[in-house]
Protein backbone atom coordinates (compact mmCIF):
# COMPACT_ATOMS: atom_id res chain seq x y z
CA UNK A 1 0.00 0.00 0.00
CA UNK A 2 1.08 3.91 -0.25
CA UNK A 3 0.86 5.56 3.03
CA UNK A 4 1.42 9.15 3.23
CA UNK A 5 2.32 10.83 6.74
CA UNK A 6 1.74 14.06 7.70
CA UNK A 7 3.13 15.39 11.02
CA UNK A 8 5.14 18.86 11.93
CA UNK A 9 8.77 17.19 11.97
CA UNK A 10 10.49 14.22 11.85
CA UNK A 11 13.97 12.97 11.92
CA UNK A 12 16.72 13.44 10.55
CA UNK A 13 15.49 16.72 9.11
CA UNK A 14 14.25 18.60 12.06
CA UNK A 15 13.06 17.31 15.64
CA UNK A 16 11.59 18.92 18.64
CA UNK A 17 10.59 15.35 20.99
CA UNK A 18 9.84 11.96 20.28
CA UNK A 19 7.58 12.68 17.83
CA UNK A 20 10.75 13.27 14.98
CA UNK A 21 11.52 9.65 15.81
CA UNK A 22 8.40 8.22 15.06
CA UNK A 23 7.98 9.77 11.46
CA UNK A 24 11.55 9.17 10.69
CA UNK A 25 11.43 5.19 11.78
CA UNK A 26 8.06 3.85 11.61
CA UNK A 27 8.06 5.10 7.62
CA UNK A 28 11.30 3.40 7.46
CA UNK A 29 10.22 -0.38 8.89
CA UNK A 30 7.05 0.18 6.67
CA UNK A 31 9.01 0.21 3.40
CA UNK A 32 11.44 -2.84 4.76
CA UNK A 33 8.08 -4.66 4.40
CA UNK A 34 7.64 -3.63 0.88
CA UNK A 35 5.05 -0.79 1.53
CA UNK A 36 5.72 3.09 -0.11
CA UNK A 37 5.80 5.37 2.17
CA UNK A 38 5.80 9.29 1.71
CA UNK A 39 6.52 11.73 4.53
CA UNK A 40 5.33 15.46 4.24
CA UNK A 41 6.71 17.76 6.45
CA UNK A 42 6.81 21.77 6.47
CA UNK A 43 10.22 23.48 5.37
CA UNK A 44 11.49 24.77 8.33
CA UNK A 45 14.38 27.71 7.91
CA UNK A 46 16.07 25.08 10.59
CA UNK A 47 15.89 22.05 8.45
CA UNK A 48 18.74 19.88 8.75
CA UNK A 49 20.33 18.30 5.81
CA UNK A 50 18.70 20.93 3.56
CA UNK A 51 21.28 20.39 0.92
CA UNK A 52 20.31 17.48 -0.01
CA UNK A 53 16.90 18.74 -0.66
CA UNK A 54 15.70 19.17 -4.75
CA UNK A 55 13.05 21.53 -6.01
CA UNK A 56 10.18 19.63 -7.52
CA UNK A 57 7.45 22.34 -8.11
CA UNK A 58 5.52 25.41 -6.64
CA UNK A 59 1.39 26.45 -7.01
CA UNK A 60 -0.34 28.53 -4.80
CA UNK A 61 -3.24 27.14 -2.30
CA UNK A 62 -5.86 29.03 -0.51
CA UNK A 63 -5.85 29.24 3.44
CA UNK A 64 -9.03 30.91 4.04
CA UNK A 65 -9.35 33.48 2.21
CA UNK A 66 -5.44 33.93 1.75
CA UNK A 67 -3.81 33.22 -1.49
CA UNK A 68 -0.57 31.37 -0.38
CA UNK A 69 2.40 30.30 -2.18
CA UNK A 70 3.97 26.95 -1.71
CA UNK A 71 7.08 25.33 -2.93
CA UNK A 72 8.02 21.63 -3.19
CA UNK A 73 11.20 19.59 -2.47
CA UNK A 74 12.14 16.35 -2.09
CA UNK A 75 14.74 14.09 -0.50
CA UNK A 76 14.69 10.53 0.04
CA UNK A 77 16.50 9.04 2.68
CA UNK A 78 16.60 4.83 4.12
CA UNK A 79 14.10 4.42 1.34
CA UNK A 80 11.28 6.72 2.42
CA UNK A 81 10.36 9.91 -0.19
CA UNK A 82 10.06 13.17 2.36
CA UNK A 83 8.63 16.01 0.51
CA UNK A 84 8.73 19.59 2.08
CA UNK A 85 6.50 22.42 1.86
CA UNK A 86 7.88 25.81 1.72
CA UNK A 87 6.51 29.17 2.43
CA UNK A 88 8.91 31.82 3.63
CA UNK A 89 6.24 33.57 5.42
CA UNK A 90 4.81 30.90 7.88
CA UNK A 91 8.11 28.99 8.11
CA UNK A 92 11.08 31.27 7.07
CA UNK A 93 12.00 31.28 11.04
CA UNK A 94 13.90 29.85 13.80
CA UNK A 95 12.42 26.93 15.69
CA UNK A 96 9.18 24.76 14.74
CA UNK A 97 6.26 25.85 17.32
CA UNK A 98 5.20 28.61 20.03
CA UNK A 99 4.54 31.72 17.61
CA UNK A 100 0.83 33.38 17.86
CA UNK A 101 0.11 32.18 14.15
CA UNK A 102 0.70 28.67 15.03
CA UNK A 103 -2.53 28.20 13.80
CA UNK A 104 -2.60 29.85 10.61
CA UNK A 105 1.20 28.31 9.70
CA UNK A 106 -0.50 25.04 10.03
CA UNK A 107 -3.75 25.24 8.75
CA UNK A 108 -1.26 26.58 5.50
CA UNK A 109 0.30 23.07 5.97
CA UNK A 110 -2.80 20.93 6.33
CA UNK A 111 -4.29 22.19 2.93
CA UNK A 112 -0.74 21.80 1.53
CA UNK A 113 -0.27 18.03 2.27
CA UNK A 114 -3.93 17.51 0.90
CA UNK A 115 -2.86 19.68 -2.66
CA UNK A 116 0.51 18.02 -2.66
CA UNK A 117 -1.31 14.29 -3.26
CA UNK A 118 -3.18 15.68 -6.59
CA UNK A 119 -0.28 18.29 -7.48
CA UNK A 120 1.93 15.13 -7.55
CA UNK A 121 -0.36 12.87 -8.57
CA UNK A 122 0.26 10.27 -4.96
CA UNK A 123 -2.79 9.50 -4.01
CA UNK A 124 -2.38 7.00 -1.39
CA UNK A 125 -4.66 4.40 1.04
CA UNK A 126 -4.19 5.89 4.13
CA UNK A 127 -3.21 9.17 5.39
CA UNK A 128 -1.72 9.20 8.18
CA UNK A 129 -2.08 12.00 10.63
CA UNK A 130 0.10 12.70 13.93
CA UNK A 131 -1.17 15.37 16.54
CA UNK A 132 -2.21 18.70 16.52
CA UNK A 133 -0.35 20.24 13.77
CA UNK A 134 -1.91 17.65 11.33
CA UNK A 135 -5.25 16.83 12.94
CA UNK A 136 -7.41 19.10 10.29
CA UNK A 137 -6.79 17.25 7.49
CA UNK A 138 -9.01 14.74 8.60
CA UNK A 139 -12.43 17.02 8.56
CA UNK A 140 -11.18 19.04 5.67
CA UNK A 141 -10.85 15.67 3.67
CA UNK A 142 -14.22 14.70 4.92
CA UNK A 143 -16.02 17.89 4.10
CA UNK A 144 -14.09 18.80 1.58
CA UNK A 145 -11.44 16.99 -0.31
CA UNK A 146 -13.32 13.28 -0.40
CA UNK A 147 -15.71 14.87 -2.73
CA UNK A 148 -13.57 15.14 -5.55
CA UNK A 149 -13.41 12.22 -7.70
CA UNK A 150 -9.57 11.94 -7.56
CA UNK A 151 -9.51 12.07 -3.69
CA UNK A 152 -11.87 9.35 -3.27
CA UNK A 153 -11.37 6.11 -0.98
CA UNK A 154 -8.56 7.40 0.92
CA UNK A 155 -8.77 6.05 4.40
CA UNK A 156 -7.69 8.56 7.18
CA UNK A 157 -6.06 7.15 10.63
CA UNK A 158 -4.83 9.96 13.37
CA UNK A 159 -2.07 9.06 15.76
CA UNK A 160 -2.51 10.72 19.41
CA UNK A 161 1.62 11.59 20.79
CA UNK A 162 0.45 13.73 23.54
CA UNK A 163 -3.55 14.09 24.25
CA UNK A 164 -2.08 17.55 26.73
CA UNK A 165 -1.76 19.59 23.37
CA UNK A 166 -4.44 19.58 21.33
CA UNK A 167 -4.33 22.55 19.02
CA UNK A 168 -7.07 24.66 20.92
CA UNK A 169 -8.01 27.79 19.41
CA UNK A 170 -10.61 30.80 18.12
CA UNK A 171 -13.81 28.99 16.99
CA UNK A 172 -13.81 31.85 14.05
CA UNK A 173 -10.45 29.76 12.66
CA UNK A 174 -12.87 26.92 11.34
CA UNK A 175 -14.29 29.45 8.86
CA UNK A 176 -11.50 31.95 8.61
CA UNK A 177 -8.48 29.71 7.98
CA UNK A 178 -9.84 26.04 7.37
CA UNK A 179 -12.78 27.04 5.22
CA UNK A 180 -15.17 24.76 6.79
CA UNK A 181 -18.89 26.34 7.60
CA UNK A 182 -19.21 26.94 11.45
CA UNK A 183 -22.10 24.74 11.96
CA UNK A 184 -19.41 22.27 12.07
CA UNK A 185 -18.39 24.15 15.44
CA UNK A 186 -21.95 24.50 16.85
CA UNK A 187 -23.01 20.90 16.28
CA UNK A 188 -19.88 19.40 17.94
CA UNK A 189 -18.23 18.45 15.70
CA UNK A 190 -14.83 20.34 16.00
CA UNK A 191 -16.23 22.34 19.24
CA UNK A 192 -14.55 21.05 22.73
CA UNK A 193 -14.22 23.29 25.97
CA UNK A 194 -15.81 26.42 24.13
CA UNK A 195 -13.10 26.42 21.77
CA UNK A 196 -12.59 24.66 18.25
CA UNK A 197 -10.01 21.67 19.78
CA UNK A 198 -8.03 21.05 16.70
CA UNK A 199 -7.25 16.95 17.96
CA UNK A 200 -11.19 16.53 19.01
CA UNK A 201 -11.86 17.20 14.79
CA UNK A 202 -9.42 15.04 14.00
CA UNK A 203 -10.93 11.93 16.48
CA UNK A 204 -14.08 12.65 15.12
CA UNK A 205 -13.23 12.36 11.44
CA UNK A 206 -10.41 10.17 11.55
CA UNK A 207 -11.71 6.21 10.44
CA UNK A 208 -9.27 4.91 13.25
CA UNK A 209 -7.61 6.60 16.20
CA UNK A 210 -4.09 5.25 17.08
CA UNK A 211 -2.07 6.42 20.56
CA UNK A 212 1.39 5.07 21.37
CA UNK A 213 1.09 2.77 23.52
CA UNK A 214 -1.60 -0.07 25.08
CA UNK A 215 -1.55 1.29 28.37
CA UNK A 216 -1.86 5.28 27.24
CA UNK A 217 -4.70 4.06 24.89
CA UNK A 218 -6.47 2.86 27.92
CA UNK A 219 -5.89 6.10 30.24
CA UNK A 220 -6.85 8.64 27.92
CA UNK A 221 -10.34 7.11 28.47
CA UNK A 222 -10.10 7.97 31.87
CA UNK A 223 -11.06 11.33 33.51
CA UNK A 224 -7.87 11.77 35.09
CA UNK A 225 -5.87 11.34 31.96
CA UNK A 226 -8.37 12.02 29.00
CA UNK A 227 -7.69 16.04 29.24
CA UNK A 228 -11.30 17.07 28.57
CA UNK A 229 -11.76 14.22 25.42
CA UNK A 230 -12.98 11.44 27.07
CA UNK A 231 -16.00 11.13 26.35
CA UNK A 232 -15.54 11.40 22.13
CA UNK A 233 -12.46 8.76 22.83
CA UNK A 234 -14.82 6.47 24.52
CA UNK A 235 -17.17 6.95 21.93
CA UNK A 236 -14.50 5.59 19.28
CA UNK A 237 -13.57 3.34 21.79
CA UNK A 238 -13.76 0.36 19.15
CA UNK A 239 -11.50 2.10 16.85
CA UNK A 240 -8.75 3.23 19.05
CA UNK A 241 -5.88 1.22 19.24
CA UNK A 242 -2.78 1.62 21.28
CA UNK A 243 0.63 0.73 19.30
CA UNK A 244 3.52 0.24 21.38
CA UNK A 245 6.25 3.05 19.77
CA UNK A 246 9.60 1.24 18.65
CA UNK A 247 13.29 2.64 18.30
CA UNK A 248 15.72 2.32 15.35
CA UNK A 249 18.11 -0.28 16.47
CA UNK A 250 20.44 1.31 13.33
CA UNK A 251 20.37 4.55 15.15
CA UNK A 252 19.82 3.74 18.75
CA UNK A 253 23.07 1.18 18.72
CA UNK A 254 25.59 2.29 21.67
CA UNK A 255 27.88 -0.09 19.44
CA UNK A 256 28.10 2.40 16.58
CA UNK A 257 27.20 6.05 18.29
CA UNK A 258 29.94 8.67 17.62
CA UNK A 259 29.13 10.09 21.25
CA UNK A 260 30.26 7.65 23.20
CA UNK A 261 33.93 7.85 24.40
CA UNK A 262 34.29 3.76 23.62
CA UNK A 263 31.76 1.76 21.57
CA UNK A 264 30.00 -1.36 23.33
CA UNK A 265 27.33 -4.41 22.42
CA UNK A 266 25.96 -7.01 25.19
CA UNK A 267 29.37 -8.70 24.72
CA UNK A 268 31.52 -6.14 25.86
CA UNK A 269 29.35 -3.82 27.89
CA UNK A 270 30.65 -5.03 31.50
CA UNK A 271 34.40 -3.83 30.01
CA UNK A 272 33.44 -0.69 28.07
CA UNK A 273 30.95 1.16 29.95
CA UNK A 274 33.10 1.89 32.78
CA UNK A 275 35.00 3.51 30.77
CA UNK A 276 32.07 5.66 29.42
CA UNK A 277 31.30 6.50 33.07
CA UNK A 278 34.48 7.20 34.37
CA UNK A 279 34.76 10.42 31.07
CA UNK A 280 31.06 11.22 31.47
CA UNK A 281 31.86 11.53 35.62
CA UNK A 282 35.06 13.94 34.32
CA UNK A 283 33.12 15.45 31.65
CA UNK A 284 30.24 16.58 34.24
CA UNK A 285 32.57 17.40 37.13
CA UNK A 286 32.09 14.57 39.19
CA UNK A 287 34.46 12.82 41.13
CA UNK A 288 35.35 10.23 39.04
CA UNK A 289 34.45 6.66 40.86
CA UNK A 290 33.42 3.30 39.82
CA UNK A 291 31.75 2.30 42.77
CA UNK A 292 28.91 4.34 42.85
CA UNK A 293 25.92 4.19 41.32
CA UNK A 294 25.46 6.55 38.81
CA UNK A 295 21.89 8.70 38.29
CA UNK A 296 20.92 10.13 34.99
CA UNK A 297 17.64 11.98 34.79
CA UNK A 298 17.05 13.36 30.96
CA UNK A 299 14.09 15.26 30.66
CA UNK A 300 12.05 18.12 30.32
CA UNK A 301 11.70 20.29 33.16
CA UNK A 302 7.67 19.99 33.51
CA UNK A 303 4.93 18.89 35.90
CA UNK A 304 4.75 16.00 33.46
CA UNK A 305 8.00 13.95 33.89
CA UNK A 306 7.46 14.06 37.86
CA UNK A 307 9.82 16.74 38.92
CA UNK A 308 7.55 18.06 42.05
CA UNK A 309 8.31 13.80 43.58
CA UNK A 310 12.03 14.39 42.62
CA UNK A 311 12.34 17.45 44.02
CA UNK A 312 10.80 16.28 47.49
CA UNK A 313 12.78 13.47 47.54
CA UNK A 314 16.22 15.07 46.00
CA UNK A 315 17.81 16.41 49.44
CA UNK A 316 16.84 12.57 51.31
CA UNK A 317 18.40 11.16 47.48
CA UNK A 318 21.89 13.13 48.43
CA UNK A 319 22.29 11.26 51.48
CA UNK A 320 22.90 7.81 49.89
CA UNK A 321 26.20 7.35 47.99
CA UNK A 322 25.00 8.14 44.70
CA UNK A 323 25.88 10.93 41.68
CA UNK A 324 23.24 12.53 39.95
CA UNK A 325 23.22 14.05 35.86
CA UNK A 326 20.38 16.28 34.94
CA UNK A 327 20.35 16.78 31.53
CA UNK A 328 16.99 19.51 31.15
CA UNK A 329 15.98 22.66 30.68
CA UNK A 330 11.76 23.54 30.89
CA UNK A 331 10.10 25.57 34.23
CA UNK A 332 11.78 28.16 36.11
CA UNK A 333 9.96 26.93 38.98
CA UNK A 334 12.01 23.36 39.02
CA UNK A 335 15.83 24.95 37.04
CA UNK A 336 15.53 27.08 40.28
CA UNK A 337 15.27 24.76 43.34
CA UNK A 338 17.43 22.30 41.43
CA UNK A 339 19.68 25.27 41.06
CA UNK A 340 19.87 25.49 44.98
CA UNK A 341 20.37 21.20 45.78
CA UNK A 342 23.18 21.18 42.65
CA UNK A 343 25.30 24.41 44.49
CA UNK A 344 25.08 22.83 47.84
CA UNK A 345 25.61 19.16 46.90
CA UNK A 346 28.39 20.00 43.84
CA UNK A 347 30.21 16.52 44.49
CA UNK A 348 27.14 14.50 44.44
CA UNK A 349 24.45 16.35 41.52
CA UNK A 350 25.47 17.73 38.16
CA UNK A 351 22.82 20.05 36.47
CA UNK A 352 23.15 20.77 32.82
CA UNK A 353 20.11 23.24 31.53
CA UNK A 354 19.92 22.86 28.43
CA UNK A 355 18.93 20.23 25.31
CA UNK A 356 22.64 18.84 24.53
CA UNK A 357 21.89 15.63 21.82
CA UNK A 358 25.65 14.31 22.78
CA UNK A 359 25.63 14.35 26.44
CA UNK A 360 22.36 12.54 26.67
CA UNK A 361 23.73 9.72 24.60
CA UNK A 362 26.73 9.84 27.29
CA UNK A 363 24.23 9.99 29.80
CA UNK A 364 22.36 6.67 28.43
CA UNK A 365 25.95 5.08 27.68
CA UNK A 366 27.65 6.22 31.21
CA UNK A 367 25.17 5.97 33.79
CA UNK A 368 24.29 2.75 35.69
CA UNK A 369 20.59 3.90 36.10
CA UNK A 370 17.92 6.07 34.20
CA UNK A 371 14.74 7.89 36.86
CA UNK A 372 11.72 8.88 34.92
CA UNK A 373 9.00 8.87 37.34
CA UNK A 374 6.64 10.52 35.05
CA UNK A 375 2.86 11.67 36.20
CA UNK A 376 1.87 10.11 32.82
CA UNK A 377 4.15 9.18 29.41
CA UNK A 378 2.19 8.45 26.52
CA UNK A 379 4.86 6.20 25.30
CA UNK A 380 8.48 7.65 26.32
CA UNK A 381 11.39 7.14 24.36
CA UNK A 382 14.58 7.70 27.30
CA UNK A 383 13.49 4.27 28.86
CA UNK A 384 13.64 2.69 25.27
CA UNK A 385 17.32 4.18 24.63
CA UNK A 386 18.30 3.43 28.01
CA UNK A 387 17.50 -0.28 27.96
CA UNK A 388 19.55 -0.31 24.65
CA UNK A 389 22.48 1.04 25.98
CA UNK A 390 22.21 -1.20 29.38
CA UNK A 391 21.41 1.85 31.76
CA UNK A 392 18.54 0.08 34.61
CA UNK A 393 15.63 2.56 34.01
CA UNK A 394 13.51 3.28 36.98
CA UNK A 395 9.80 4.39 36.21
CA UNK A 396 6.49 4.85 36.76
CA UNK A 397 3.88 2.53 35.73
CA UNK A 398 2.21 4.35 33.35
CA UNK A 399 1.98 4.54 29.43
CA UNK A 400 4.64 3.34 27.32
CA UNK A 401 6.80 3.09 30.61
CA UNK A 402 4.44 0.32 31.87
CA UNK A 403 4.82 -1.46 28.53
CA UNK A 404 8.34 -1.07 27.83
CA UNK A 405 10.06 -1.77 31.11
CA UNK A 406 9.29 -5.23 33.02
CA UNK A 407 9.50 -5.01 36.73
CA UNK A 408 12.43 -6.69 37.92
CA UNK A 409 12.12 -9.97 39.92
CA UNK A 410 14.66 -11.14 42.19
CA UNK A 411 13.23 -14.74 42.73
CA UNK A 412 12.32 -15.18 39.13
CA UNK A 413 15.37 -13.78 37.77
CA UNK A 414 13.26 -11.58 35.04
CA UNK A 415 12.74 -8.11 34.46
CA UNK A 416 14.70 -5.12 32.63
CA UNK A 417 14.14 -1.86 35.23
CA UNK A 418 12.48 -1.32 38.10
CA UNK A 419 8.98 0.43 38.33
CA UNK A 420 6.30 1.81 41.23
CA UNK A 421 3.22 2.30 40.86
CA UNK A 422 1.73 4.93 42.11
CA UNK A 423 2.49 8.77 42.47
CA UNK A 424 4.57 9.22 45.33
CA UNK A 425 7.74 10.80 46.08
CA UNK A 426 8.00 8.30 49.09
CA UNK A 427 6.99 4.62 46.67
CA UNK A 428 9.83 5.91 44.52
CA UNK A 429 12.78 6.68 46.55
CA UNK A 430 11.80 2.86 47.84
CA UNK A 431 12.34 1.89 44.65
CA UNK A 432 15.39 3.73 44.00
CA UNK A 433 16.65 2.34 46.87
CA UNK A 434 15.37 -1.33 45.94
CA UNK A 435 17.71 -0.50 42.30
CA UNK A 436 20.66 0.60 44.64
CA UNK A 437 20.45 -2.54 46.92
CA UNK A 438 20.87 -5.04 43.94
CA UNK A 439 23.43 -2.82 42.41
CA UNK A 440 25.63 -2.78 45.81
CA UNK A 441 25.02 -6.07 46.92
CA UNK A 442 24.12 -8.76 44.08
CA UNK A 443 26.64 -7.72 41.00
CA UNK A 444 25.48 -11.34 38.87
CA UNK A 445 22.01 -10.19 39.25
CA UNK A 446 22.99 -6.90 37.91
CA UNK A 447 25.08 -8.10 35.55
CA UNK A 448 22.14 -10.13 34.60
CA UNK A 449 19.78 -7.31 34.35
CA UNK A 450 21.92 -5.29 31.93
CA UNK A 451 22.21 -8.10 29.54
CA UNK A 452 18.20 -8.66 29.66
CA UNK A 453 17.71 -4.72 28.89
CA UNK A 454 20.31 -4.45 26.40
CA UNK A 455 18.52 -7.70 24.66
CA UNK A 456 14.83 -6.43 24.63
CA UNK A 457 12.90 -6.32 22.02
CA UNK A 458 12.53 -2.75 21.31
CA UNK A 459 12.33 -2.38 17.84
CA UNK A 460 9.65 -1.61 14.92
CA UNK A 461 8.80 -5.00 14.33
CA UNK A 462 6.03 -6.07 15.83
CA UNK A 463 4.58 -2.47 16.46
CA UNK A 464 4.51 -1.99 12.43
CA UNK A 465 2.98 -5.16 11.90
CA UNK A 466 0.52 -4.07 14.05
CA UNK A 467 -0.31 -0.79 12.07
CA UNK A 468 -0.30 -2.87 9.22
CA UNK A 469 -3.41 -4.77 10.72
CA UNK A 470 -5.05 -1.30 11.19
CA UNK A 471 -4.48 -0.14 8.01
CA UNK A 472 -5.80 -2.95 6.27
CA UNK A 473 -8.61 -3.37 8.12
CA UNK A 474 -9.57 -0.04 6.81
CA UNK A 475 -8.89 -1.56 3.02
CA UNK A 476 -10.54 -4.99 3.13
Amino acid sequence: MRIVFAAGEGTPFIKSGGLADVIGSLPKALVQKGHECIVVLPKYRDLKLADQLEYVTNYYIWVGWRRSYCCVFKAEYDGVTFYFVDNEQYFGRPGLYGYDDDEERFAFYDFAVLEIISHLDIKPDIISLHDWQAAMIAPLYKERYAYYEYYQGIKVTFTIHNIAYQGKCDPNYLTDLFGLDNYLYYNGNCRNDGCLNMMKSAIFYSDVVTTVSPTYAQEILTDEFGEGLQSILNMRRHDLYGILNGIDPDVVNPAKDPELVENFDINTVEEKKPINKAALQEECGLPVRADVPLIGIVTRLTWQKGLDIILEKMDELMQRDVQVIVLGAGDLKYEEPLKGIAAYHNQKISLNLKYDFGLSCRIYGGCDMLLMPSLFEPCGLSQMMSLRYGTIPIVRETGGLKDSVQAYDEYAQTGTGFSFKNYNAQEMLNTIDYALKVYNEDKDSWKDLVHRAMDAKLDWEESADAYLRVFNSLLD
